[in-house]
């Protein structure tokens, strides 16, 4: 398993919860997943950056361009896409605010809390940090 760095996502029983790890799901399918490790816990917990990279078909279009007009969360310009980007950006998850991130995480995160997307549709998110069932 492998704990994305710099998000936390909603927990399982929380507001969004099954929408972002289903989201993920989406992502990942059919994809290689590249790992980058930055941390390894306890027990064999790694968290690292993780991107999905499309393998391609002969034929067909990788350059990860936006024909579908719904943007491209997370994506890099060859198609591949970083995990924890896209879900930031779609509104299912938090910058980790409790340890080290990225500018660029904090500025996806206000990009979606802007745009009222995901989570952020809500008017009084509860961070994963702070949740209790």
């Amino acid at each position: 398993m492998v704990y994305l760095w710099g998000i936390q996502a909603p927990r399982p029983g929380q507001p969004f919860g099954t929408a972002a790890t289903e989201a993920a799901g989406r992502i990942c399918e059919g994809k290689r997943l590249h790992v980058a490790a930055r941390r390894a816990g306890p027990e064999g917990r790694i968290t690292g950056s993780v991107v999905a990279e499309e393998t391609g078909s002969p034929g067909e279009d990788t350059t990860g361009k936006d024909t579908t007009g719904k943007g491209n969360a997370g994506k890099g310009s060859s198609g591949n896409q970083d995990v924890g980007r896209a879900l930031i950006r779609l509104g299912l998850a938090w910058q980790d605010q409790r340890g080290p991130s990225s500018a660029q995480l904090r500025s996806l995160e206000q990009e979606a809390r802007r745009e009222e997307v995901g989570l952020w549709q809500q008017e009084a998110p509860t961070p994963p940090w702070a949740w209790r069932e």
